[in-house]
């Protein structure tokens, strides 16, 4: 029963933190707290602390807290006390929760801020201090701007961010160009490429057409058949026809080619426009974006 309340501990603490707050190595020792590695998830802990001397706030609470408990059970007392000690430096009024906390450690805990509640008391005076003028500061800014805005009106530009897709570089037809802006350039390309796309289907069904219904001949025939199995004049037309199938493919993909370079050279990730009051005046800004 008490593995099991012990596995509920860190979830309640990292839910009593702001999403994202918390650093990564400490969720990597919260994860191995939950299954029950005490000195695994107590070496990550001081580790990082080790790397940060000064954390933040609602890292500090999860580190100590996690370092308390996980010493307890190593049966190190004295290491498990001094991380309490530093809990409550940092938060003089925290308390751990009986219903997720087992009595013993509740218990121990309460007897480590019994013994400094002397010192713990003018802490929790000064930290009740700075808070009430980080309040007091906080509430000085809000009424601060709340004066300008209401003096200089609501904001007077919007910024459209627009993110493009890398993709439709590769995409024929002008895509590419299109996302950038350049709609000239993009519809030339799809017209040059939807014409020539056209031209060698048409050739490969008219080569098909013209194949299959033209007359055989043979090398015995006096005239008309030089080569086998199509007359002559077939075979010239055929020719024609493969000629115009194969400039057709082969400039199709010159084209292509040509638009998904030109589209990678002008391609902006993120676009933002400054869209101003009237509807004819706005500036474009463009920011590079990894």
């Amino acid at each position: 029963m008490a593995g099991a309340v012990l596995l509920l501990l860190p979830q309640a603490a990292l839910a009593q933190a702001r999403p994202g707050a918390i650093h990564p190595d400490l969720r990597r020792a919260n994860a191995r707290f939950e299954f029950g590695a005490w000195a695994e998830s107590a070496g990550i802990v001081r580790q990082f602390l080790s790397a940060h001397p000064k954390p933040a706030e609602q890292d500090a609470i999860l580190a100590y807290r996690i370092l308390g408990i996980a010493e307890w059970n190593l049966g190190d007392k004295r290491q498990s006390r001094a991380a309490f000690v530093a809990l409550l430096s940092e938060e003089p009024d925290y308390k751990l929760d009986p219903f997720l906390v087992p009595p013993a450690i509740v218990e121990f805990f309460e007897e480590v801020r019994r013994e400094h509640e002397p010192t713990l008391g003018p802490l929790r005076e000064e930290k009740r201090a700075l808070k009430e003028q980080e309040r007091a500061a906080e509430e000085a800014r809000r009424r601060l701007l709340a004066e300008e805005r209401a003096r200089s009106g609501p904001p007077t530009k919007v910024i459209r961010v627009q993110e493009r897709i890398y993709a439709l570089n590769w995409v024929p037809f002008g895509a590419g160009q299109f996302q950038n802006g350049d709609r000239a350039k993009g519809t030339a390309i799809a017209a040059g490429e939807l014409v020539l796309g056209a031209a060698n289907i048409g050739a490969i069904l008219f080569h098909n057409q013209v194949a299959n219904s033209s007359r055989r001949c043979s090398a015995s025939e006096p005239s008309g058949c030089s080569q086998p199995p199509y007359p002559d004049s077939t075979r010239s037309t055929l020719h024609t026809v493969d000629v115009v199938k194969y400039t057709s493919a082969a400039l199709f993909w010159a084209l292509y080619a040509y638009g998904v370079f030109d589209a990678h050279l002008h391609f902006v990730p993120r676009v933002e426009t400054e869209i101003s009051p009237r509807a004819d005046q706005f500036s474009l800004s463009l920011r590079w974006d990894f």
